[in-house]
């Protein structure tokens, strides 16, 4: 997979030396005996990005601090939760803490492979979690429950290249229909109106993002009842599509990557992305344009009966419920990911969103997003968090595909869009009608 540009911001300065003891006695709160002695050592899976390797140049700082070695344990993207639930499954302990995908929080968690954070969060002042706004807050619970610690926040944002919309006197959209209106002049001027992904693979991701900022759901967020069939849903979806015709010609079969790539080497005016992927366009070697483009929070539209809001993404870091040692696990993270670190992971280009963060000056010149990842974050949403979310996006996206491509019409595919979702959802028992 792709290194995607996630960074991880830091956090908080000075560790204690001496980590205080764990009892052994009561063990944790994931029912795991905790060693009461320092470790040597703990294990940290990771996958390939920018967040691990800022991890590694803080895990060596911390070892000449404490004498604990932090180690990596590298795998593909894909395999994270596998591993961590196969350890559960196991009960080894194979690892302290992990990466982990918001999008897997769920299913991850539904196998009791993470061990609960709230009462390090509420007991630990130093990393001070009111330094994030709400919206994260939630980013990282599934239900009431905090499992993970923002390490990225990389909530969709509008890109464009400033360089064209100066030329053509245009100015970001604050509203969908401002954003069809910049695609129609950027054609007319004979460039790429909007880079979208309509593929198999992913479009899902994308379409929420509209419809979320619209102030339409996918699902009832109390019922989990699919929400396709009303008309803010229909009209996102038929506006998503309308977009394709301002889209390079690819765009039908493409993926996130597909259009990363356009929009670092082609004529493209405009598209919805992750903030995550502002090292790739900001690096001359990887884009054609860099130095030529900005960001501005999602175009938002008050059409459905929801609040609009930008689709929150990222990385969490979390601590596996099969840890021998997660007091000394979360004295780590808490210091990786505390204020006085958060310039390290700045300089990666994806930071957690703490408000000391994207509010500082010195942070914004060097990372000019910031203001656009603050308003995103401050009420973002990310998709519900339930197991069965990998399976509704793939099963959407393909329904896009087909909408995209002429082989369903909107309103069929709408309604087979509407009943594959009821059919995931009733079979897992989630929804209940």
């Amino acid at each position: 997979m792709k290194r995607r540009l996630i960074s991880t911001i830091a956090v908080i300065g000075a560790v204690g030396l001496a980590l205080s003891a764990c009892s052994s006695s009561g063990g944790s709160k994931s029912g795991v005996p905790q060693d009461d002695k320092k470790p040597s050592s703990l294990t940290m899976l990771v996958t390939a990005s920018s967040s691990e390797d800022t991890l590694k140049k803080l895990a060596t700082e911390y070892t000449a601090k404490t004498g604990i070695t932090i180690k990596f344990d590298e795998a593909p993207y894909d395999q994270l939760p596998t591993k961590l639930i196969l350890a559960k499954q196991s009960n080894q302990s194979t690892y302290d803490m992990s990466m982990v995908d918001g999008f897997t929080l769920a299913q991850i968690t539904a196998s009791g492979a993470l061990a609960p954070l709230d009462s390090y969060l509420t007991s630990d002042k130093a990393y001070d979690y009111s330094d994030f706004p709400q919206g994260l807050q939630d980013y990282g619970k599934v239900g009431s429950v905090s499992y993970g610690l923002p390490l990225s926040t990389e909530p969709y944002l509008q890109w464009y290249r400033s360089d064209l919309y100066s030329q053509l006197n245009l100015k970001p959209a604050t509203t969908w229909a401002d954003a069809i209106s910049n695609a129609k002049d950027l054609q007319g001027a004979g460039y790429d109106g909007y880079d979208g992904v309509y593929g198999p693979a992913g479009s899902a991701h994308y379409y929420n993002a509209m419809l979320a900022s619209m102030g339409g759901r996918l699902l009832d967020p109390k019922t989990y009842k699919p929400l396709l069939d009303s008309s803010v849903a229909k009209q996102a979806m038929k506006q998503y599509l309308s977009l394709k015709q301002y889209s390079p010609d690819a765009s039908s079969s493409s993926a996130g990557l597909d259009a990363v790539n356009a929009f670092s080497h082609q004529q493209v005016g405009q598209m919805i992305l992750a903030s995550g992927w502002w090292g790739t366009f900001a690096d001359p070697k990887n884009s054609d344009w860099a130095g030529k483009f900005a960001t501005a929070e999602t175009p938002l539209d008050k059409v459905g009966s929801y609040q609009p809001v930008s689709s929150l993404y990222g990385w969490l870091a979390s601590i596996s419920a099969t840890s021998k040692h997660q007091k000394a696990a979360w004295d780590f993270l808490s210091w990786a990911l505390g204020k006085s670190n958060a310039e390290t992971f700045v300089e990666t280009g994806a930071p957690p969103g703490r408000i000391s963060t994207t509010s500082n000056a010195e942070f914004v010149k060097e990372l000019p997003l910031l203001p656009s990842v603050a308003d995103a974050a401050k009420d973002g949403l990310a998709m519900p968090r339930i197991p069965e979310m990998a399976q509704i996006v793939t099963v959407l996206s393909q329904d896009i595909s087909s909408m995209a491509s002429g082989q369903l019409s909107l309103d069929d595919g709408m309604v087979q869009a509407q009943n594959d979702l009821l059919n995931i959802l009733v079979q897992s028992g989630r929804y209940k009608g």
